[in-house]
């Protein structure tokens, strides 16, 4: 090699370096706190109210207040197979397949409140909620009985004596796969992202029982994430690899569709999406994509990418954003830290 290629390869290699560094010293810059959630690892983050709410791979929940997390978390240790808080300081989950109810109790979980039945035959998949904690969501199948290879969804609050089921799909006679689902703040909508042979996306009224809109898009293999926006006008649904596609919930008009970047990765892992958030305002998406643990930021009203941060771990289980809207925090699938960022600002 000449003596003029030598210092060109340098200049480069001092060149890669220094924007690793300047990369690095961003992403910390953006990291306000990091606080020790469940040892082995994080299933889901979410704020309901004033709180931060990680919930671990094996069903236990921590709670902190946003508005001071140096204080000690509450811990919730239930013998649950699926669990998810919800609003006024309540817990609800599933102590074991085919248990036939739903246990709602206290952020300690150690006093039980409720009981909320499942039909006979009812296997529970998922619970969610909705973004302020009013509206719980259930999705099971039906393992045995008359109802044999039905999907339900059922609509649950705090004082319901049993889950009143809303939607509901026979296996048996259509296939499809169903990957997330999500619930509107006043409990008027149920938007559901999934698969038929491609992307596979709907909205459902809840008070009708009725489906709104259906969309089936070619060009995408399927559809793996639904949130709604906190006001319920705006749906978001993420296909699996860079697209998020951003419709008018009630009329199912595709508005807007955020694009991540594409990039190669190190370790050859095909690049995805694995979750996406919508800031309590309703002025930021925030989308996280694997294998490289970045997330993006975009101005909802505009379309444009506000910034991007990378957090330093391949994979981030679950995003959520503080009630101000200034914060996020990531849970990760496999290491213990739950760790806060600042969100970019819009200009």
């Amino acid at each position: 090699m000449s003596k003029k290629n030598r210092n060109i390869v340098v200049a480069v290699i001092i060149l890669a370096g220094l924007l690793s560094i300047m990369i690095f010293s961003n992403s910390q810059s953006a990291l306000v706190r990091q606080l020790n959630g469940p040892i082995e690892g994080t299933e889901n983050v979410l704020t309901i109210g004033d709180k931060l709410f990680v919930i671990s791979k094996d069903n236990q929940i921590f709670t902190w207040q946003w508005s001071d997390l140096s204080v000690w978390p509450t811990v919730a240790k239930p013998q649950a197979t699926m669990i998810m808080p919800i609003a006024d300081d309540k817990i609800i989950y599933n102590p074991s397949t085919g248990s036939g109810k739903l246990i709602m109790t206290n952020l300690k979980a150690d006093k039980e409140i409720s009981s909320l039945p499942m039909p006979y035959g009812a296997e529970c998949k998922t619970i969610k909620a909705s973004q302020n904690g009013k509206f719980g969501i259930v999705s099971i199948n039906f393992k045995e009985g008359t109802q044999k290879g039905l999907l339900k969804l059922g609509v649950f609050n705090e004082s319901s004596k049993e889950p009143s089921f809303v939607f509901q799909k026979d296996t048996n006679a259509e296939k499809f796969a169903f990957y997330d689902f999500a619930i509107t703040n006043n409990g008027n909508l149920l938007g559901g992202a999934g698969e038929k042979s491609h992307a596979w996306v709907f909205v459902s009224d809840i008070n009708s029982q009725s489906i709104l809109w259906e969309k089936t898009l070619d060009e995408f293999g399927r559809f793996t994430c639904a949130e709604f926006s906190h006001d319920g006008k705006l749906f978001f649904a993420a296909e699996k690899v860079r697209h998020v596609l951003m419709f008018d919930a009630v009329s199912g008009q595709l508005l807007k569709t955020f694009a991540v970047d594409e990039y190669q990765s190190a370790t050859y892992q095909k690049q995805n999406i694995s979750c996406i958030a919508v800031s309590p305002n309703d002025r930021i998406l925030a989308v996280d994509t694997e294998p490289v643990g970045n997330i993006w930021f975009w101005d909802i009203q505009t379309g444009k990418k506000i910034a991007s941060l990378s957090t330093g771990a391949a994979t981030i289980s679950s995003i959520a954003f503080s009630p101000d809207s200034k914060y996020l925090a990531t849970g990760f699938l496999v290491t213990p830290e739950i760790k806060i960022w600042k969100v970019p600002q819009l200009k």
